[in-house]
């Protein structure tokens, strides 16, 4: 008979940050089934614990419903905090009735499926782990996987009771242990993920080879492609759309306006009432044309990616050697990111959109500027995101707490 296969099951909310939390949850567990010998199953929270969806509807109201950014990281804030008083610091060593109640369908699920090891791509799903583990009397053991190191800001999402901590890069390993009192040794810095489709499913398919399909080459590498992707973004988009329409008509665009249709026909309206009618528009877009739009981009001198400054959507970027110009979300985990794409000259993160707009209009008209940040973009992939790497550090990190007793 056949050795029975460890079981590793991945939990990440598909509500909290919708389109890069769980791309970069999924991600990492495609990269985490190649590197060890475990069987490994990608789970949404919000099945499990349906209040995690809830807290994930108010998130999405208060990047959708927030007048400014300020505003946006208040309310936000508030939420972080009313969590955090529900499940405090430490409560994972002793939860209360109250806490044991509202983890119990996790316990359950847990109790139900004993899996060898269960990851969080939350912090505080981590946590939730850490708890239902100890109340359902298992050996499972938690790994937190850390997708965004600007999350260690919020104590939600920092504890010591997990069994491994997998982060990004040095300065989040830095801050854990000296903010939560974690054990050094139980954090392991492994470099950050991409949650890019595979390239060479893009250098065979028809699409990737043909003129036929979305920003042929046949356009050549001087004319601009611009991918303007708008996450819960409001107006500031349309209005960008409507000025681009009338200023740079010539340029080739494709815009997202992620799970929101309206958000998408009404930018589209705008370009065609400026009788723009080249450009693309989608509201729905699955992970391989997104990447595919990336790759495309990334052919031109010129290729360029607006959108507001997330950690995942900046790094896939960086890894295609697109510059970026961001818009800063006002969002407590995210501020990081201006600093990063500063730093290492992947672009611009904008703190208005009229910043936006001026900058966006001067790199058109003098589109040097993108090609200075294009040869910074692909020095950083070089250095700091192979991620053949990452992935081995991954594989090396894990594979003890499947071999333990």
């Amino acid at each position: 008979m056949a050795p029975v296969r460890p079981h590793i099951q991945v939990l990440s909310p598909r509500t909290w940050g919708e389109f890069g939390n769980y791309l970069a949850a999924t991600r990492f567990s495609r990269v985490l089934g190649g590197v060890v010998d475990a069987e490994v199953t990608l789970l949404e929270a919000e099945p499990i614990l349906p209040w995690i969806g809830e807290a994930g509807a108010e998130i999405r109201a208060i990047s959708l419903e927030s007048p400014d950014a300020t505003v946006r990281s208040e309310r936000y804030m508030a939420l972080m905090a009313r969590l955090q008083e529900r499940f405090p610091e430490g409560f994972e060593a002793h939860p209360t009735p109250a806490q044991e109640a509202a983890v119990a369908p996790l316990t359950e699920h847990l109790r139900a499926t004993a899996p060898d090891v269960v990851v969080g791509t939350k912090g505080f799903v981590a946590r939730l782990c850490a708890a239902a583990v100890r109340l359902a009397g298992s050996r499972t053991r938690v790994v937190s996987h850390v997708t965004n190191p600007g999350l260690l800001h919020l104590p939600l999402h920092r504890s010591r009771y997990p069994d491994l901590t997998l982060v990004g890069f040095p300065h989040a390993k830095d801050h854990l242990v000296a903010t939560a009192g974690c054990d050094p040794e139980r954090v392991r810095t492994v470099g950050p993920l991409v949650a890019q489709h595979d390239l060479r499913d893009f250098m065979t398919s028809e699409s990737a080879t043909s003129d036929t399909g979305p920003w042929g080459d046949d356009l050549g590498p001087d004319r601009p492609r611009v991918l303007v992707f708008s996450n819960r973004g409001g107006d500031t988009y349309p209005e960008l759309i409507r000025r681009l329409a009338r200023r740079h008509p010539d340029i080739d665009l494709v815009f997202v306006g992620y799970g929101d249709p309206e958000l998408a026909r009404r930018a589209a309206s705008d370009a065609a009432r400026a009788g723009v009618t080249h450009w693309r528009f989608h509201s729905v877009l699955a992970q391989a044309e997104y990447f595919d739009y990336i790759q495309r981009a990334s052919r031109s001198r010129y290729g360029l990616l607006i959108s507001k400054a997330g950690p995942n959507t900046t790094l896939e970027a960086a890894y295609f050697g697109i510059p970026v110009l961001m818009l800063e979300s006002g969002l407590p985990m995210e501020q990081w990111v201006p600093g990063l794409i500063h730093q290492e000259g992947l672009g611009r993160a904008c703190g208005t959109p009229d910043e936006l707009f001026g900058t966006v209009d001067e790199w058109l008209e003098h589109p040097a500027a993108i090609e200075v940040h294009k040869k910074a973009a692909l020095s950083f992939a070089e250095a700091v995101l192979d991620q053949d790497a990452v992935a081995e550090r991954i594989g090396a990190a894990v594979r003890p707490l499947l071999e333990a007793p």
